[in-house]
């Protein structure tokens, strides 16, 4: 059963055809008498020998038409019986009679040749990817459709080439279709001959491994970095540049017994999840698919689609933490936070979509979605009153390390005529150790725009006190974690009360978030902490409730 595809059982029941009119064709020509008789209806010989040649050509067409490799050699096959059957009837009967037959059958074997010949070279060009030479992607959902039907075990790996956007972009398309085609000459160094290999589209290929040696071990022999000279163009323009070419893999193992619902395209989506994941190993550029990897991609893809519809139909709101005056619990501002309702009017916890969005281009829509919301709800009081209220917006690593951010803050505060000394971003250390260079940069335009810059999570261990130094941030904001414990844990006392003198030392006011006990204000307040945050005085609420606490005089 392994071998009975729908393909080769199409094959088996056109030869059976094939090889019924060769006999019915070699029994009629052995059979004496002109006529061949049905009931009382009389056939002549040489009308039934012709249809059973007829029908026995156009049987072989369709068995080359079903498979040329396969089909071929069939048809070819059954065409030389009937041949060869034919030269041997003339040299018993000494006679010419089947002459007529056996030019017939050389016109079909013409046909035949002339068809197949066709099909191979429209094959080369349906199949085969004209940079590489290798088989591109519809050769691939040939091959492993093939495989999966035919139950056979096979590994796939799914190879990239790392940064090739960026390089084809600086050096241009001819520079990347030679990068393409040496890596692909690389990989091809470690197949064996029934291996076969891919391009499937840019700068991903896929290799096809036959039951053998380890392709984990194979491919990691070639894709480590390695520095190369990549030539292309021709004559005078002939270019050399040198580079270093570098490729992560992911593998997907498929061996019976086999789950029925893969195909070639879900194989290929597997090993391009376990290929996204070596992006996040610096010691690994080699990963095997597992099934927590799919589940942790659907999730991935069900938090996208999440953001998308609430970003579309409005499903995000917003919330506001208020943030307190340590000394006379005076109203400093508020911390914006983002909250999720469903069409059913369930909530959703933002953890279950902002690090998904975190991992996408998604967070910088929710970044703009936020900030453009919370000072359009905040402009009309600010606009009315003479308050030093702070409006404190979350930005993402990503967004603050956009080059283009700087421009749509201002562009949002020239819309809104929303005053930039009542703004204040926020942004973790995780900003510095995605792009240090881009980041610092807003900072310092954003701080010439008057808006404010708060530093969140402060001790996680990603800024330098060199940076700190030299950044004009406004605001430091005092991890949770270090918080907890300060009324039974000396030792984090301590810590808290270095990182709050360490902070007025670079001008900076420093504010606690997480308070949650009167104990941990005295001790703040006994530290000279400037601001609170946290549950003990204030819990996130809406923006009517916001709106009103903005008018009272004393909590």
């Amino acid at each position: 059963m392994r071998y009975l595809t729908r393909k080769n059982i199409r094959l088996l029941l056109l030869t059976l055809l094939g090889l019924a009119c060769f006999i019915a064709v070699s029994f009629k020509g052995n059979r004496q008498g002109p006529f061949f008789t049905i009931g009382t209806l009389q056939i002549p010989s040489s009308t039934m020998n012709g249809i059973f040649s007829g029908m026995m050509s156009l049987i072989c067409i369709l068995l080359i038409l079903t498979d040329y490799k396969k089909g071929f050699k069939i048809a070819i096959g059954i065409n030389l019986l009937a041949t060869l059957n034919l030269i041997l009837g003339m040299a018993m009967l000494h006679s010419i009679v089947s002459l007529p037959g056996l030019i017939t059958n050389t016109v079909s074997l013409i046909t035949l040749i002339t068809i197949y010949s066709f099909y191979a070279k429209l094959s080369v060009s349906n199949l085969t990817d004209y940079i590489t030479g290798q088989g591109n992607r519809r050769s691939y959902v040939q091959e492993v459709t093939d495989h999966i039907e035919a139950r056979k075990s096979f590994t796939i790996a799914c190879i990239e080439l790392e940064d090739f956007k960026h390089t084809n972009d600086i050096y241009g398309i001819q520079f990347g279709d030679a990068l393409i085609k040496l890596a692909a000459n690389k990989l091809e160094s470690i197949l064996d001959k029934k291996d076969k290999m891919f391009r499937i589209t840019g700068s991903k290929l896929a290799i096809l491994f036959e039951p053998g040696e380890s392709p984990e071990e194979r491919l990691k022999s070639v894709i480590a970095p390695e520095n190369v000279t990549v030539t292309f163009g021709s004559g005078e323009t002939q270019t050399e540049i040198t580079t270093t070419i570098s490729m992560g893999a992911g593998i997907v193992y498929s061996h019976p017994p086999y789950n029925y619902t893969k195909t070639a395209s879900s194989v290929l989506h597997d090993a391009e999840t376990a290929l996204a994941a070596t992006r996040n190993m610096s010691d690994k550029r080699v990963c095997i698919f597992n099934e927590n990897m799919e589940n942790s991609d659907v999730k991935q893809r069900e938090a996208e689609f999440l953001v998308k519809e609430s970003l579309k139909h409005k499903y995000f709101f917003l919330m506001y933490q208020p943030q307190f005056t340590t000394g006379d619990k005076k109203l400093r501002g508020f911390e914006t936070l983002i909250r999720c309702r469903k069409p059913d009017c369930s909530i959703v916890n933002p953890m279950s979509f902002i690090p998904a969005a975190e991992k996408s281009n998604l967070i910088m829509k929710i970044d703009s979605f936020v900030l453009k919301a919370a000072m359009k709800e905040f402009q009309p009081i600010l606009d009315n009153t003479d308050s030093g209220l702070i409006i404190s917006v979350n930005v993402s690593a990503k967004t603050m390390c956009n080059k283009d951010f700087v421009k749509k803050v201002k562009k949002l505060i020239e819309e809104i005529n929303f005053p930039p000394e009542n703004l204040e971003i926020e942004i973790t250390e995780y900003s510095f150790a995605e792009s240090p260079e881009t980041t610092i940069s807003n900072i310092l335009a954003l701080r010439e725009m008057g808006v404010h810059i708060a530093l969140d999570d402060f001790g996680t261990g990603y800024t330098s006190i060199k940076q700190l130094i030299t950044l004009p941030i406004n605001l430091l904001k005092i991890d949770k974690t270090l918080i907890d414990d300060i009324e039974v844990n000396q030792t984090m006392r301590d810590m808290v009360d270095s990182v709050i003198y360490m902070g007025h030392l670079m001008n900076c006011e420093v504010i606690s978030e997480g308070v949650e006990k009167e104990d941990q204000i005295d001790i703040l307040r006994e530290h000279k902490c400037d601001f609170i945050q946290g549950f003990i005085w204030g819990k996130p609420i809406d923006f009517e409730e916001a709106k009103n606490m903005c008018e009272q005089e004393e909590f």
